[in-house]
């Protein structure tokens, strides 16, 4: 077998190298070399998919951060709404309260006013089948509560007492036509006799003289002649005076001033000895 010498080997190793190094010169690309050639062309090609991964990946990334913005906001407006839900139970709870203490002080300097000796009750409920004319309390026989009985609040007479038992008591509103209670104008001292009209709203002062003298906004209040109500009790005012020459009496109608529709707190009130 034919063998090389070692001059001959070295010679070609030689050769090898030199051809080798001229490539690598030859393809230089201003000085990039042949990986730079290949990155160029790479990156020519690869760019705009690139751009596109870029968009895309970017969007997504924009995207994610909206989503947990959003989640974010929608946490903190849900614990806002229910710190409004407590703040708002708490605001009614303060009202409420704020407005019984009003009415307790109004009551109570309604007591101290007259020198009568009343009875506190809550009132629990009307009459189904009369809503407007009666109401029941929660005072009854045990109580001292009888029958006749005048029944007022701060702002004047709700009616009086019809049926009695032994822990709640029928009121019977000064709006129906079957309360009666003696009333007297307090300005010119005219006595008569206050009703319930059939609107539900007034109440009809009678047996008023053809010429007492009444006058519009007159106060009228009771008389306590005739029943059990005591004297001195606002009743209402007078806002309606119809004279006929042949009547011997004025019709007059007097708007109470007790809001009966709004009854929570009244006095049972007892008539001195």
């Amino acid at each position: 077998m034919y063998r090389f010498s070692k001059e001959r080997r070295a010679f070609i190793l030689f050769l090898c190298l030199f051809l080798l190094s001229a490539l690598i010169i030859t393809v230089d690309y201003h000085g990039q070399g042949f990986f730079g050639l290949v990155e160029d062309v790479g990156m020519t090609i690869f760019k705009p998919i690139n751009r596109v991964i870029y968009q895309t990946v970017n969007h997504l990334i924009q995207y994610f951060h909206v989503f947990v913005e959003i989640e974010n906001i929608r946490k903190e407006n849900e614990q806002l709404r229910s710190e409004n839900q407590i703040i708002a139970q708490e605001n009614a709870i303060a009202k409420e309260k704020l407005a019984a203490y009003d009415r307790l002080i109004k009551m109570v300097q309604f007591k101290e006013y007259y020198s009568y000796d009343m009875i506190g009750a809550q009132v629990i409920g009307r009459e189904p089948s009369n809503w407007f004319h009666s109401v029941i309390i929660d005072r009854g026989s045990t109580d001292q509560v009888e029958i006749d009985m005048g029944v007022a609040t701060y702002n004047g007479l709700v009616g009086k007492v019809i049926r009695s038992e032994q822990n709640t008591s029928q009121v019977l509103l000064l709006l129906d036509q079957g309360c009666s209670v003696g009333a007297m104008v307090q300005r010119s001292r005219e006595i008569g006799v206050i009703k319930g009209g059939t609107e539900g709203i007034y109440c009809y002062l009678d047996y008023i003289a053809h010429d007492a003298d009444i006058q519009i906004n007159d106060i009228v209040i009771t008389s306590g002649m005739g029943s059990s109500v005591p004297k001195g009790i606002r009743i209402g005012r007078v806002v309606a005076i119809k004279k006929e020459k042949h009547d011997l009496f004025q019709r007059i109608l007097v708007k109470p001033e007790v809001d009966f529709n709004k009854l929570e707190e009244v006095f049972v009130v007892k008539r001195p000895d």
